[in-house]
């Protein structure tokens, strides 16, 4: 379980730094609107990346 979850958080960043060069390319573009959706998505792609770390964390044995 472990390691799938270091492969989502892994897949995960490669697709932020796809979508930030998007983001840039379309802001380049002037493309405000399509610029605006990719920002929603890449706080998503980051927010999921936090939890995918957050949840492979291993904890000591009291809990922590």
């Amino acid at each position: 379980p472990l390691d799938m979850l270091a492969e989502l958080r892994s897949d995960n960043q490669a697709l932020i730094a796809s979508m930030r060069e998007a983001h840039d390319l379309c802001d380049e573009e002037n493309d405000v609107a399509t610029t605006s959706l990719i920002e929603v998505w890449i706080d998503q792609a980051e927010r999921r990346v936090w939890f995918l770390y957050e949840a492979s964390r291993r904890g000591d044995p009291a809990g922590h």
